[in-house]
């Protein structure tokens, strides 16, 4: 599924820049990098599950990927990070989070 080759994209993405900001900031480093790492994992094993654990799974997924765009956010904000880089892969977890909602939710 080209979900999951998204989603160890974002991780690669998200855990590089994650080493830039721990320069300035340790503890949000580690949040990004245990959502992004979440977000995948719960993705995965969501996409694979069947009925009642796939939603939630999914769910979980959504709910990590979209804390890993508020840490980016965060990161940008206290100048942590370039703003071109965050909002590069801010704009790529955008797109997963569309499908995994539409994994989560459609009918």
């Amino acid at each position: 599924m080209r979900i999951l080759d998204s989603l160890e994209d974002m991780v690669r993405d998200v855990h590089q820049l994650a080493d830039q900001v721990a320069r300035h900031d340790r503890d949000l480093a580690g949040q990004m990098k245990s959502a992004s790492n979440s977000a995948a994992l719960n993705g995965s094993e969501g996409v694979w599950n069947k009925a009642g654990k796939r939603r939630s799974r999914l769910e979980d997924a959504l709910n990590s990927a979209r804390e890993t765009v508020m840490a980016l956010r965060i990161a940008r904000a206290c100048r942590s990070l370039p703003p071109a880089e965050a909002t590069r892969v801010m704009a790529s977890l955008d797109g997963i989070i569309a499908v995994l909602w539409v994994l989560a939710y459609r009918r």
